[in-house]
């Protein structure tokens, strides 16, 4: 009898705990004010949580980090004095060709606390509105653009990363700089959407940010080309393309402010 019992009361749990997963994948699904405020709470409720195990690992990283800066340094220092050397005349040849100074990019960088969902391609990172983080803001790391902010809490933000199968950005790629759209299909890897025939496209070329969104500025590096077909009876290009960003370990990233 007892063992009756038992049984019954496993299958309740497992029942209960697929109803608790389910009804979690559908609300955080939702992109309602209600669940982005709550996603909020969580994220700040994650970045307390983590902040333990994120300060115990930052020790252990600290001796490895020093090595590693004091090379760089040297290296830096070597390069400044070669380049002392062209920066007159540097100067002298932007002036003749009236050469315009473009603003760089403003950088904030965040440490990746935890991944919030394998489901919807998620990060969660150590800076919130208090740090002046906003929605829609691009998130690149040191090889190219990861995502963006969807939620934002007072401590901690939610990215979206270029990898769920939502996200969308125009890009130009080629000579010509052509137009296109990133689609991504699956893992580190996506497709250029809108590329025409008429351009001469090969592997190895940068898709970079086209600019002409609110949200990104131009030239972001997005995506490498590794394959290109256009024996297709469509008017545009079959491109596949590889993510540059590092999209399977997320130690730190930058906020494009």
């Amino acid at each position: 009898m007892n063992s009756i019992w038992i049984s019954i009361l496993n299958r309740e749990t497992i029942t209960l705990c697929i109803a608790l997963a389910l009804s979690l994948i559908l609300l955080f699904s939702n992109d309602s004010p209600y669940v982005k405020s709550i996603e909020s709470k969580i994220s700040d409720g994650y970045y307390f949580l983590t902040y333990p195990q994120r300060w115990y690992k930052d020790i252990l990283s600290i001796k490895e980090q020093n090595n590693y800066l004091a090379q760089k340094n040297i290296q830096l220092q070597l390069m400044y004095s070669e380049n002392e050397n062209f920066r007159s005349e540097n100067e002298h040849l932007r002036k003749m060709l009236n050469f315009s100074d473009k603003q760089p990019l403003n950088l904030l960088p965040a440490n990746v606390t935890n991944r919030f969902s394998n489901i919807v391609q998620s990060l969660i990172i150590d800076i919130g509105s208090i740090g002046g983080i906003k929605e829609n803001q691009p998130i690149i790391d040191m090889n190219g653009l990861i995502g963006k902010t969807i939620s934002i809490g007072k401590f901690a933000s939610k990215i979206q990363l270029i990898t769920d199968k939502n996200y969308r950005v125009s890009i130009r790629v080629g000579e010509k700089k052509s137009l296109g759209l990133f689609v991504p299909t699956h893992g580190s890897f996506g497709i250029l959407e809108g590329v025409r025939k008429s351009m001469n496209l090969s592997v190895g070329e940068i898709a970079y940010t086209s600019g002409i969104s609110d949200i990104y500025p131009a030239n972001i590096p997005v995506a490498s080309v590794i394959e290109v077909n256009d024996n297709n009876k469509r008017p545009f290009q079959d491109v596949k393309v590889k993510i540059l960003a590092n999209v399977k370990e997320f130690n730190y990233v930058f906020i494009v402010q």
